[in-house]
């Protein structure tokens, strides 16, 4: 394996097209900073004698102070203690440099061949983490090399796993194998792809990160079939580790967002569940607790419903400032129309509605159109009629179909601002009728079963009656004259 990675990195690594001989400028490991280095003098005394720890903080002290040149060069200081401990056969020494080289950063650039040098040697040494990385890292290029890491990686997880006895209690690396096993059986990664057992192998590791997969498992069906319900079975794993509010640090990274699909799904009976109001609010509850936009959203429009305007224009005001746009609507219109608890402001209102509006450049179109919308019925209230116009033409460019009918009229209407055009007119109460808009259908019908008879009557039968009237009246003449 050695000799092949040598190959590999020989193939696939770009060659220098020419060599740097200059001499690099001397580490700047001191500044002009007097007092900065008398405060600094026991630290780095410290990591002159391999005290690595201590090289960090040097390291991070320079680089608050924004000296780039003393914090690089303490930053590599650091990174030769960390690879001299790599060499002397520390794994996770070679695992985190050869990571470092593998991926680079605004200190070092990327090397390959260290990379896979350093990692190699974690791997050698039994260290599965290492040879799944070198089995990614290969994977599009050396896709053979890449199956032995993988299945290096498998067979020293599979060591581990195989040390567990029936009826004592899973150690943390026993679980944590587990899991990888069971993603690697999954995808078949290292080993033959078997679903079944990869399932068996992540609920026996009960992680978290397990139980997260198995919820992907069922909602998306990766070897099995599709099973919504099963899939928030497990959901409700991960969601109830964050039901105790006085410790949220239990929590799961994602408890917030499978509560919420939770939340969703209980409250409005899908994904496979029967409605259930009390699940319901439960996992809202939680979801809410983790500063989730659209549970606090969801929560400020049953506050609303319940007509608890102040506690919803907090939670509105809330899920806004975190990017919510339907949210920041909504306040924006209590704020624009007043509410119980919320203090009336039209312009602060009409303003947030026009920021809203105004981000329709940013591919925002699915809610900047309702913007527009609520503004062309404000100025119509408040009678500032070629405002409301134009809002209303904003609104219905954006597809608002409510702000269709009107902008049908505004085409036939005397002193509209927008052209005058029976076309258009149909134009868009077609549009708004085909969507189920009931005026523009209304509108439509008018016009079809009314207005254009009387106008087919006004064009064509009135000239009709009118000859009729005359022949009438030539008839009588000539009876008169003879």
């Amino acid at each position: 394996m050695k000799y092949a990675t040598i190959l590999s990195l020989l193939l696939f690594t770009p060659l220098a097209t020419a060599q740097d001989t200059s001499t690099p400028p001397p580490p700047q490991y001191n500044s002009n900073n007097a007092e900065l280095e008398s405060e600094l003098a026991e630290t780095k005394a410290k990591a002159e004698k391999g005290d690595i720890a201590a090289a960090w903080q040097v390291y991070s002290r320079y680089a608050q102070q924004g000296m780039r040149e003393q914090a690089e060069a303490w930053y590599h200081r650091r990174m030769q203690l960390r690879e001299a401990q790599a060499n002397n056969g520390d794994i996770a020494a070679a695992r985190e440099m050869g990571l470092l080289y593998l991926r680079g950063d605004m200190y070092v650039a990327p090397n390959a061949q260290k990379a896979v040098s350093l990692l190699s040697q974690a791997t050698e040494r039994g260290d599965a983490t290492s040879a799944i990385i070198l089995g990614e890292h290969f994977k599009t290029y050396s896709p053979e090399e890449s199956k032995q890491f993988y299945t290096r990686a498998y067979e020293l997880h599979k060591a581990v796993i195989d040390t567990i006895t029936d009826g004592s209690e899973l150690t943390a690396e026993q679980r944590q194998s587990l899991e990888i096993i069971g993603n690697m059986e999954q995808e078949g990664l290292g080993t033959e792809q078997n679903a079944a057992a990869g399932i068996a192998h992540l609920e026996q590791a009960g992680t978290t990160g397990a139980i997260e997969r198995l919820f992907q498992t069922y909602a998306k069906g990766i070897g099995v079939d599709v099973d919504a319900a099963k899939a928030l079975s497990y959901a409700a794993m991960i969601a109830d580790t964050a039901a105790d509010t006085a410790q949220p640090q239990k929590a799961a990274p994602n408890a917030g967002v499978m509560a919420w699909l939770l939340a969703d799904s209980y409250l409005n009976g899908k994904n496979g569940v029967q409605q259930n109001t009390e699940l319901g609010e439960k996992y809202l509850r939680i979801a809410d607790s983790q500063n989730i936009a659209p549970a606090i959203y969801c929560k400020a429009l049953r506050q609303k419903a319940a007509g608890n305007s102040k506690e919803a224009y907090i939670d509105f005001t809330r899920a806004a400032s975190m990017g919510h746009p339907d949210a920041r609507m909504h306040a924006a219109l209590m704020k624009l129309y007043g509410a119980e608890g919320v203090t009336k402001n039209e312009e602060t209102a009409v303003e947030t509605l026009k920021k809203i509006s105004d981000r329709h450049n940013q591919g925002q179109e699915w809610y900047v159109g309702r913007a527009p919308y609520e503004l062309a019925l404000y100025y119509e209230r408040t009678g500032a009629t070629d405002a409301a116009d134009e809002w209303y033409r904003i609104a219905s460019d954006r597809n608002v179909v409510a702000a269709m009918a009107h902008r049908g009229l505004c085409h036939i209407l005397p002193g509209s601002t927008l052209e005058w055009s029976p076309t258009l007119m149909y134009k868009w109460w077609k549009i708004g009728s085909n969507a189920g808009d009931a005026t523009c259908s209304r509108y439509l019908n008018i016009f079809i079963w009314v207005v254009i008879p009387l106008l087919l009557i006004f064009v064509f039968g009135l000239p009709v009656l009118l000859v009729h009237i005359l022949n009438k009246r030539a008839e009588k003449q000539e009876q008169a004259n003879s």
